[in-house]
């Protein structure tokens, strides 16, 4: 293998409008991957500038907050442009249908995190997750990124789907989730390198 395919020259690499890929986050992408899946190691430059990256709309504004590349069936990266508030300035955290590790490759990222334990709901604000971390959820998680820093990096290891997803509100109401009216649309829209 050459050196060029593992340390590129430093340069900008536009997927598409509102994403731009750098050499230094694929850097810090190439290393994430060495530590934590060595099995998928070296991240190729030509992988990571791939037009495989996807766009994820906000659900209430329809702008990008994160674009994800996944690496294998059970990993990939979350470059972060926002944070990842789905209720707006109303809580509406959401659980995952797997458990996961987030690394926090590059950046910080802040959570607000509701678990239940002892039939009761215990909630913690404000959880910081910065560069070198790695934030263990587990599906009767429920969590919202309320804040990062913009250009954040995180590498995410997650196990299969085991059962649906969905919401909870401030009263302890669970809702199960569905894409919201022209979520589809606008994440085909973000997306057009994927055509």
């Amino acid at each position: 293998m050459t050196a060029a395919l593992i340390t590129p020259p430093k340069q900008l690499i536009r997927i598409a409008p509102g994403l731009t890929l750098t050499s230094d986050l694929y850097e810090v992408a190439a290393a994430g991957v060495v530590e934590h899946t060595p099995d998928l190691a070296p991240l190729r430059w030509e992988d990571f500038i791939s037009r495989q990256w996807t766009l994820v709309p906000d659900e209430l504004t329809g702008e990008p907050y994160k674009a994800e590349l996944r690496l294998s069936k059970f990993s990939g990266l979350n470059y972060w442009l926002a944070p990842d508030r789905r209720g707006g300035e109303v809580s509406k955290w959401h659980n995952h249908p797997w458990d996961f590790h987030s690394a926090t490759l590059g950046g910080l990222l802040v959570e607000d995190r509701i678990v239940r334990a002892d039939g009761k709901f215990v909630y913690t604000p404000g959880v910081e997750h910065r560069t070198g971390d790695i934030n263990h959820v587990g599906r009767e998680v429920f969590h919202e990124v309320i804040d990062v820093e913009p250009g954040s990096m995180t590498y995410m290891m997650y196990g299969p789907g085991m059962n649906h997803w969905g919401y909870l509100d401030a009263d302890g109401n669970y809702t199960k989730a569905v894409p919201p009216k022209g979520f589809l649309t606008r994440l085909r829209e973000l997306n057009p390198h994927q055509r």
